[in-house]
């Protein structure tokens, strides 16, 4: 008996450090900002905490704010510019821990998170804390899984689906105004049944969808530019005018919904470019997708947004 004692004792002093550091680390594809706002605000935490569902002992409690991964908690206590300490409560105490948000490019962000704990010299205390790290470790990896699994979708970070693509149609007849208010759906659609039916006037057929752009202008007024494709050009006068387009490269977005809906996913579109730095050549244009005359039900919309990409 003594023997199996001294050799216990002597193996946890061999094989467990003094210094008991436990990490666990990940790398996202996904730019740093979209990295901080959903590990950072505990307010997102439910939007990812049990992603993967592989975790049937894990539970998000809005109500308390509660996160848990196994039998550990954890929560925020103190946030920093691209890191956080917090807290993992673990059995009747709780451990502090480090979360670091490392931008390696672009597009690829490092998370790193661990703690460091002194190893006791109490052999039997020793072998329990090693124990302790290595379920706590586990239930720490299951956080970062979840949380690299949801970032790695742009979706899940943005709220939209973003695709590459060019446009088919190339030469468009567009006219445009300028109006006291911010146009929404009705001068939309006037303008384009201005064109259309110059265009209709002209012996041309139509061969898209039209597609329009609404920018700020002088004395708190707006500029509405709308076009639809055509099969050939019209002769052009002070209102309608020829527009060739190249096929080009956009990143392009499907919503569903009303405008408000379509002004979200716009902010959304432009967060995206502004996280990942890309640039623009020339203006945004939306598509409308379903003609909004014959669909009275606005949450049945399907509209298109084009942001030209370099």
């Amino acid at each position: 008996m003594l023997v199996l004692l001294v050799l216990f004792s002597a193996g946890t002093y061999l094989f467990i450090p003094s210094n008991l550091v436990v990490s666990s680390a990940t790398v996202v594809h996904t730019a740093e900002n979209g990295v901080v706002k959903h590990a950072l605000d505990e307010k997102n935490w439910a939007h990812w905490w049990n992603y993967l569902h592989s975790d049937t002992n894990s539970a998000v409690q809005p109500s308390v704010h509660l996160f848990s991964s196994g039998n550990d908690s954890f929560y925020i206590t103190q946030k920093f510019y691209k890191s956080a300490d917090i807290g993992i409560r673990h059995h009747n105490h709780t451990i502090p821990t480090k979360f670091l948000i490392i931008p390696f490019s672009t597009d690829s962000t490092g998370i790193s998170w661990n703690y460091s704990e002194r190893a006791s010299s109490n052999p039997f205390t020793r072998f329990m804390q090693y124990r302790e790290a290595a379920a706590v470790k586990k239930n720490m990896d299951s956080v970062l899984m979840n949380l690299s699994s949801f970032l790695n979708k742009v979706q899940n970070v943005y709220g939209i689906p973003i695709t590459r693509t060019s446009i088919q149609d190339t030469l468009f007849v567009s006219a445009k105004t300028i109006l006291s208010a911010q146009p929404h759906t009705p001068e939309v659609y006037a303008l384009i049944k201005k064109i259309q039916a110059f265009v209709a006037a002209k012996g041309i057929r139509q061969t898209g969808n039209p597609i329009y752009n609404i920018t700020p202008a002088e004395n708190n007024q707006y500029q509405l530019m709308a076009a639809i494709p055509v099969d050939k050009g019209v002769p052009e006068n002070p209102v309608f005018s020829n527009k060739h387009m190249v096929k080009g490269s956009f990143m392009v977005t499907d919503v569903v919904g009303g405008e408000q809906a379509v002004d979200n996913a716009w902010k959304s579109l432009l967060e995206y470019f502004a996280d990942y730095r890309k640039t623009s050549m020339a203006i945004n244009f939306t598509m409308l997708i379903t003609d909004r005359q014959y669909q009275p039900d606005s949450s049945k919309w399907i509209t298109r947004l084009y942001q030209p990409v370099y």
